[in-house]
């Protein structure tokens, strides 16, 4: 099964998760950025910035990312959660999968606990595309349990 990870992250914190997962698995890997860097101030970013995009639902130009989706069976999409779902990047990348027919799972972290969170998310991606085959994957889950589980998921 060909797998590719495709992961947004704007602290570091998800790219060390799919470092950290992908380093027993040795996936391709892409990473999904906005063509417009965010700022890097935390309130900037995330009360300006990224507040506006989910308020206004506006999907960011990202950067081009030359990636021939249908070589892979699955794709694991990791982010963080941002304004209660996705971050907007994410929802760039999606709409970049139209006509893709491999499986799709949604991993999600947070510095909340909340699982609505990925409701959320499953549910506004969902909205976008609803002919891609998404799969909940985990939310706010250790490496250990992220490995144990996309492995269960090979079979």
């Amino acid at each position: 099964m060909k797998t590719l990870i495709a992961y947004f992250s704007w602290s570091n914190n998800t790219k060390t998760l799919v470092e950290r997962i992908n380093a027993g698995l040795n996936y391709d890997v892409v990473r999904i950025e906005r063509a417009t860097p965010y700022s890097s101030d935390y309130d900037t970013c995330a009360y300006v910035e990224a507040k506006a995009e989910v308020t206004s639902k506006t999907h960011p130009e990202i950067k081009k990312l030359d990636i021939d989706y249908s070589k892979y069976d699955r794709i694991l999409l990791f982010f963080p959660i941002w304004w209660y779902t996705f971050p907007m990047p994410i929802a760039t990348f999606f709409e970049g999968l139209k006509g893709y027919r491999g499986k799709v799972y949604v991993f999600a972290n947070s510095y909340t606990h909340d699982p609505q969170y990925m409701v959320n998310s499953l549910r506004d991606l969902r909205s976008i595309d609803d002919q891609i085959d998404i799969h909940e994957g985990l939310f706010n889950k250790s490496v250990k349990e992220h490995l144990s589980f996309i492995e269960s998921e090979e079979r």
